[in-house]
């Protein structure tokens, strides 16, 4: 018979091998998109994933496939708990949202995000715990038996490079951002790497750059592969980023020179580069080795993006509260809202202001939204705008009979919104290749 004592013991080593967990867990989340995070995470071996192949790929999909085994069961309600747990992950982590952009999603103050998101790691550190049967074991040890109960059990779950990008690329949401804002944050980060190899850099956006529309997590690797390479090839020189505006387009020159002999090409950085170029070409830009300019320059690559202007989308919804849910749902995107309770007034904007996208309620007590629909199709102005309605009526065929080209059902996530709206103008946007 086991000593009382013995089981106090066992309770709290495992509180501190959980604290632990959820410790990592933060790093590797917040940093998921960083393959020398992850490669060098306790977590891999903790998790009994350690051999695998690429550790890389295979500790992120563990974490998004754990985040999405929490998405709650139809007919939970969407203001539980529940809903709002995987929310957070998923917005947070899955698709590298800041904190503000996901307390203004949820209607929290960012203290009140704070608390909420220590509370879904824990529930995410829960579950792993759980799923991979883990026992107690020295820090930074995998488990006994993790590796043969891990949820990716087999090599041929591991995705290729090819699968990888189609996935990144269609789970992450499109933000408009300045691209400085996101070099200044990849630069923070690679401060340790900075200082190790003794490089100055040079960053001074100027005040007027372009906002740029594209999926954030995937520049943000790209730039992170290309200004770290840079760091590596000019051991005690210098590294410049210079900007360049052209029509509907920014440009970003990464420069390192050096007066001392430096290192050389590998197949290492050859890869690295060949992976940012195709993260870049998913958000609609390309980068290029350029010539360099001087002798002292060894190694120069620009980075081009395509500036594009707000998308404009015209709501039409009687419910004062239902736009402005809508109003700030497309806050901090691509997406410039504009809205009217007013149908008669909806299709008077819809012919004066032309809006790429149409989100129409067909639940109004003035003009029925199904006619609405009818006249926005029918106008030679207006018959070429998708419509996307949205409405709590479970009438999908009839809307997409009559001419819509979406159907959302209420209530509505900003995901689900801001979705929507990219599958209507992407086909447009998107480059070959």
């Amino acid at each position: 018979m086991r000593h009382p004592g013995d089981v106090l013991v066992d309770e709290m080593e495992t509180r501190l091998d959980k604290e632990w967990l959820v410790r990592h867990l933060r790093t590797a989340l917040t940093c998921l998109y960083d393959p020398v995070v992850l490669r060098n995470s306790p977590l891999a071996g903790f998790l009994g994933l350690g051999q695998k192949a690429d550790v890389v790929s295979t500790l992120r999909r563990a974490l998004i496939d754990a985040i999405e085994s929490l998405h709650p069961n139809e007919g939970t309600p969407r203001d539980s708990k529940t809903w709002r747990v995987y929310h957070i992950l998923r917005r947070r982590y899955t698709e590298q949202l800041s904190q503000r952009e996901v307390a203004s999603d949820l209607g929290l103050s960012i203290r009140q995000l704070q608390r909420e998101e220590h509370l879904a790691r824990q529930v995410l550190a829960d579950h792993l715990w759980a799923t991979y049967h883990l026992e107690i074991q020295p820090n930074d040890s995998p488990p006994v038996g993790a590796g043969d109960k891990a949820a990716l059990p087999t090599e041929a779950r591991v995705p290729t490079r090819a699968q990888e990008l189609e996935w990144l690329s269609d789970s992450v949401s499109v933000q408009t951002i300045e691209v400085g804002e996101v070099i200044r944050d990849v630069l923070g980060l690679l401060v340790p790497l900075i200082e190790s190899a003794q490089v100055s850099v040079e960053h001074m956006a100027p005040p007027s750059l372009p906002r740029v529309s594209l999926k954030v997590p995937l520049l943000r690797q790209a730039l992170l592969d290309i200004i770290s390479e840079a760091i590596r090839r000019v051991p005690g020189g210098r590294v410049r980023l210079l900007y360049d505006t052209l029509p509907q387009q920014v440009s970003v020159l990464v420069c390192a020179s050096s007066a001392e002999a430096v290192s050389i090409d590998s197949p290492e950085s050859r890869e690295g580069l060949e992976m940012a170029a195709q993260l870049v070409q998913l958000c609609g830009g390309m980068i290029e080795i350029v010539p360099a300019a001087d002798q002292a320059c060894v190694f120069a690559v620009r980075l081009t993006l395509p500036s594009t202007d707000q998308v404009t989308v015209l709501m039409i919804d009687d419910n004062a509260d239902a736009l402005q849910l809508l109003q700030r749902y497309l806050s901090n995107s691509r997406y410039h809202f504009v809205g009217t309770q007013d149908p008669q007034r909806g299709l008077a904007m819809a012919e004066e202001q032309a809006p790429q996208i149409i989100v129409l309620d067909v639940m109004m007590p003035e003009r029925d939204g199904w006619t609405v629909l009818g006249q926005l199709r029918e106008h030679p102005k207006t018959h070429d705008i998708p419509v996307i309605v949205c409405s709590i009526l479970s009438q999908e065929q009839l809307a997409l009979t009559l001419g819509a080209a979406q159907f959302l059902r209420k209530p509505v996530t900003r995901q689900a919104l801001l979705s929507a709206l990219d599958r209507q103008i992407e086909p447009t946007t998107r480059k070959p290749g």
